[in-house]
């Protein structure tokens, strides 16, 4: 069952990457709503860790691959650090998973907030490190802040859409293990 639920996720990836490009440019500074980092999200605390750091190895190549652009003969941003992006976040969500016993919305609501700001800022700082400058202005501070927004608003509504088809663990819910300490 967790292999299907994996092979699931697996396949949402490239329909979402799709999709976030047909949704609608934002108003403010023509902002795009990031689906990727929510997607990844869930399938970070939802997947046991070996899965979930496969996961994130897919989500880094479609996220570097949607971000490959040459510059002057050479790739302005590479695989690699997507690659230690998506794998970091996994083990902090899994880590935070194991505090909060398991997958639940506001953890997912948060965690996408979070992914999202940290990967567009970090895009941007590694433009502005390769081109030699760092043009910070209030554009560019809600290029980065809205559809973090944006994918706080929209982490509870993929939740509530993936939430049944998490497959059940052997110990069974959070509910029925006991916390093994007293606050």
């Amino acid at each position: 069952m967790r292999t299907l639920f994996l092979i699931l996720l697996l396949c949402l990836l490239p329909v979402v990457v799709v999709v976030q490009d047909f949704l609608p440019i934002l108003p403010p500074a023509q902002e795009r709503i990031q689906l990727l980092p929510v997607l990844f999200c869930f399938g970070a605390l939802a997947l046991p860790f070996i899965p979930a750091l496969f996961f994130a190895l897919a989500t880094a190549l479609i996220q570097g691959l949607i971000l490959l652009q040459f510059q002057s003969g050479q790739a302005e941003n590479g695989l690699a650090p997507a690659i230690v992006f998506f794998l970091c976040w996994t083990i902090a969500l899994q880590m935070t998973g194991e505090i909060t016993h398991g997958l639940r919305w506001e953890l997912h609501a948060l965690g996408s907030f979070l992914v999202t700001i940290t990967m567009l800022g970090g895009e941007f700082l590694m433009i502005c490190a390769k081109r030699g400058g760092l043009p910070l202005s209030i554009d560019v501070l809600t290029r980065v802040a809205v559809p973090g927004g944006a994918s706080l608003l929209l982490a509870p509504m993929l939740y509530l859409l993936l939430k049944s088809f998490v497959p059940i663990t052997s110990e069974g819910s959070s509910a029925n293990n006991p916390v093994p300490y007293d606050l």
